[in-house]
């Protein structure tokens, strides 16, 4: 009868590693771990430790090396000394310095904005390539605010972060594994968000005039002239059908620097393109989709609008909050956001008015 051991995992041999194992047999007083290299089948590891529990503890000072491949073996021993059968083949693993894993935000760092690129630095010594990684947010809480999911592509590791409010508390994280299944994980990074927010201006500015007995109006709106594709049929006098049509705008208005847009939505239609916004160049493209599904930190089936922004050679994707799906005496308001040249966006419902 012999241990089935279970699967190692790298390890770097400055912290050494605990090996589990599965055993049927008398109960265990001792247990002896084999190490070979993988190459030349030499035995480089045999030690004894005393244990009534299935796990081998290897300790930092082990005579392995990093950048080694190992097959390891296991055998137990029983109040008799009886010593159980060695396994004919060996448990592979691999010995790995810690690779270099960080992020580019450091601990108490204050934000200035709604939302920044988060990098991620990878490196290690000995070409353990990484597999993939993952940023997330976190609320002062702990709770799961926005995610990259999983990410395949390492050649340039980074996040935007966005839809952050000012004058919180968040946490930053980054986990990953390498292409062994190295397990990596920069821990919870706290950061302060604090930035200016743009004051709302009265739309009508009064002026008396008192030497001519009049009161001078000013308005801070600005006329832009919508142009349709076909003649626009309106709901109930105030809301513009667009389900068959579109409205640009491009008189009067324009959509550079640090701006931000409201839209209001009644019965937005799935998986389409519901906005775009474009400069006169063509070199900024934003699209704004809306979408419906249950996600696994959404909590059930949640509404959410889907923002793709290309910017010359730079395209990325952001996503906002989770919202209810709307029902037909509601409208899904949601605000497009752009700042220092990144875009957020936020969504919330409300009752028609």
């Amino acid at each position: 009868m012999y241990a089935i051991i279970h699967n190692i995992a790298p390890f770097d041999v400055s912290n050494g590693t605990t090996i589990k194992f599965t055993w049927n047999g008398n109960q265990i007083y001792k247990v002896r771990c084999i190490v070979k290299d993988n190459e030349s089948g030499n035995i480089v590891y045999d030690e004894t430790i005393d244990t009534m529990k299935p796990i081998y503890t290897i300790p930092p000072d082990s005579t392995l090396a990093n950048g080694g491949y190992y097959l390891a073996y296991l055998t137990t021993f029983d109040v008799n000394n009886k010593e159980s059968d060695l396994q004919e083949i060996g448990t592979p693993f691999y010995c790995f310095e810690t690779p270099e894993f960080v992020l580019s935000i450091e601990e108490d760092t204050v934000i200035r904005s709604s939302s920044f690129m988060s990098s991620l630095t990878y490196q290690q010594t000995d070409n353990e390539l990484l597999d993939f990684y993952n940023i997330s947010l976190y609320s002062y809480q702990h709770i799961l605010v926005q995610s990259s999911g999983n990410v395949y592509h390492t050649a340039d590791p980074a996040y935007l972060i966005s839809g952050l409010e000012n004058g919180k508390q968040y946490y930053l994280r980054a986990t990953g594994s390498t292409v062994h299944g190295m397990q990596l994980d920069t821990g919870y990074i706290p950061f302060m968000v604090a930035y200016v927010q743009k004051q709302i201006f009265s739309t009508i500015e009064a002026n008396n005039l008192a030497d001519i007995g009049a009161i001078e109006l000013r308005s801070n709106i600005v006329s832009a002239e919508g142009v349709s594709v076909k003649p626009v049929v309106y709901i109930d006098g105030k809301y513009a059908d667009l389900r068959d049509n579109s409205v640009t705008f491009n008189i009067g208005y324009e959509a550079k620097g640090d701006n931000s847009h409201v839209f209001a939505l009644n019965h937005p239609i799935l998986n389409r393109s519901i906005v775009h916004i474009t400069d006169s160049t063509g070199t900024m493209n934003i699209n704004c989709f809306y979408r419906e599904g249950s996600y696994e930190d959404s909590d059930g089936q949640k509404a959410q609008i889907e923002l793709s922004a290309s910017m010359g050679s730079i395209t990325y994707t952001v996503y906002s909050n989770y919202v209810p799906i709307p029902s037909d005496n509601q409208n899904l308001l949601f605000c497009v956001n752009r700042v220092k040249g990144y875009f957020s966006v936020q969504a919330v419902v409300l009752e028609k008015s």
